[in-house]
């Protein structure tokens, strides 16, 4: 089964949780250090991959069935994103929702320094 990066609201505790299911999670971790983590609009994290020069950012993973991220996970989530891969501290890869490529002129904030979800929206 797929693992699955997740770095904002699907994230324990978080609003969107239940479309995890009750799918294991496998690690509490952080990405390497190659992303801008940005919050589009306010609404919802979103990494981008820069290489050198970025941060390691906090998140979940979880082994999701195809199905679950197929019919539950993937269409929850919103236009901004798509699935990509990252890697993760231990060089590893997970998918993981990324920043569109083309994303347009949607609103970004770079919370980078941030590097959690939670602590940009305050939360413990």
């Amino acid at each position: 089964m797929p693992l699955m990066f997740l770095n904002g609201t699907a994230m324990a505790g978080g609003a969107d949780h239940h479309l995890v299911g009750d799918a294991p999670l496998v690690a509490t971790t952080t990405t390497a250090p190659r992303y801008r983590f940005h919050a589009v609009g306010g609404r919802y994290p979103a990494l981008e991959d820069v290489g050198a020069g970025g941060a390691a950012v906090h998140g979940e993973v979880y082994d999701l069935s195809y199905d679950r991220l197929r019919e539950v996970l993937l269409p929850g989530e919103p236009d901004g994103l798509e699935l990509g891969v990252v890697e993760l501290a231990d060089g590893s890869g997970s998918l993981a929702m990324v920043l569109r490529r083309a994303h347009g002129a949607a609103e970004l904030t770079d919370i980078s320094a941030l590097a959690s979800w939670r602590a940009y929206r305050g939360q413990p």
